[in-house]
Parts: C-alpha cells; structure tokens; sequence
C-alpha cells in the first residue's frame, strides 16, 4: 500500500510540474491579458493600422449579373479567394450580394480587425477598408477566442484542462505533506472566501 502511494506521489509530482511546462507561457499570457482585459481603459496604439482603397476587378474574376442565382452562389467563392491571394484578407467572412444594386459586401473578421468590401458590379471596382487595432487588442481578442478560429479555440480548452490538472495536484501534493497541510488547507479557505467577499461587495 505504501510502495502505491508513493508511486502515486511521484505520478502527482511529475503531473504538477509537467502540466505547468506545457503551458507555461500560455498560463502567463491567459493571465496577463486576464489583467488587460479587466481594464479597458489601458490603451496602446502599437501597431495600430487603418487603410482604404479602390482597385479594379481583374478580367478573371465572374461577371455575378449576368449569372443566375445558383451560379452566382459558387462564382462569389472566386471573388473571396482573389481578396485573400492579394490583399491577404484573413478570418471568417460574411457576404451580403445585392443585384438590383449590383453591389456585393464582404466583411473579414479577424482578432483585433476587420476588412470591409464593397464591390460595384457595374464599374468592376472594389473599395476596401481595413483596420487592425493594434497588438494590445490582439492579445485581449485571442484571450476571448473572439474571431480567432476553432483551431485557437481548442487551444483554449486544452489550456483550462492543464490548469486545472496543474491546480488539483499541488492541491494533493501540498495535503499529503501534516507539516504544511493545515497552513495550506487555511490558505485554500481564505482564497475562497476572498473571492465570496468580493463578489458580495461587487453586488454593493
């Protein structure tokens, strides 16, 4: 029973220091961003971008007007990949296609920016308008996942699962100790309660 326990322990002791390994940068960037994201009135302009322009639609690409409505639904594909190849607009998108018209919008979500783009059928030109707000509100986005894709999402879990496995075995770990178990299990209480007063006073 003792060898079990002990081979236990040291499952417990390499779990904690492992887990903590594997996302040691992604717990740090989680909680500093926790931080920022806590004050919204902390702005950085670092790498704060805005650009607009208009340019001509290539020969290659569909005339959509002169398609029928199923047509139209694959030949818009083709208008999509020609903004992603040359002008590297990223993300999910949304579109909106509107013959009578004769103007297709597209709008690219991404972490931090977006692009709009609206396209005139009729002269074949597109103006596009892009923003990226900079590298503090890229970090605060992908602390939210928001625009930031399923793969980062994943990411995301995967790192609450390790804290999570990082937090329950220093808990056992510290238990397992009599000589620090009581100034431990003290130490866990006052961080439940620190956190119910403060809940409490956030209702006042």
């Amino acid at each position: 029973m003792l060898l079990k326990t002990s081979s236990w322990a040291r499952w417990m002791r390499w779990l904690h220091s492992y887990s903590a390994m594997l996302v040691l940068v992604l717990m740090l960037f989680f909680a500093i961003t926790g931080i920022t994201l806590n004050h919204p009135n902390w702005t950085l302009s670092a790498g704060k971008t805005t650009q607009s322009q208009q340019v001509p639609l290539p020969d290659s690409l569909p005339d959509l007007l002169a398609l029928d409505e199923a047509e139209q639904a694959t030949a818009t594909a083709a208008y999509v990949n020609w903004l992603r190849t040359e002008y590297q607009l990223k993300g999910g998108y949304s579109l909106n296609l509107m013959p009578d018209d004769a103007v297709l919008e597209l709008d690219f979500k991404r972490p931090a920016g977006y692009a709009a783009v609206v396209i005139d059928l009729e002269s074949r030109t597109a103006e596009i308008d892009t923003e990226f707000g900079g590298y503090l509100a890229l970090a605060n986005d992908l602390h939210k996942g928001r625009y930031a894709g399923d793969s980062w999402k994943w990411l995301i879990d995967l790192t609450a699962v390790t804290c999570i496995l990082f937090a329950l075995s220093g808990f056992y770990l510290l238990w397992r100790q009599p000589s620090q178990r009581d100034f431990g299990n003290a130490t866990a209480v006052a961080g439940v309660v620190l956190a119910l007063v403060a809940y409490i006073a956030s209702l006042h």
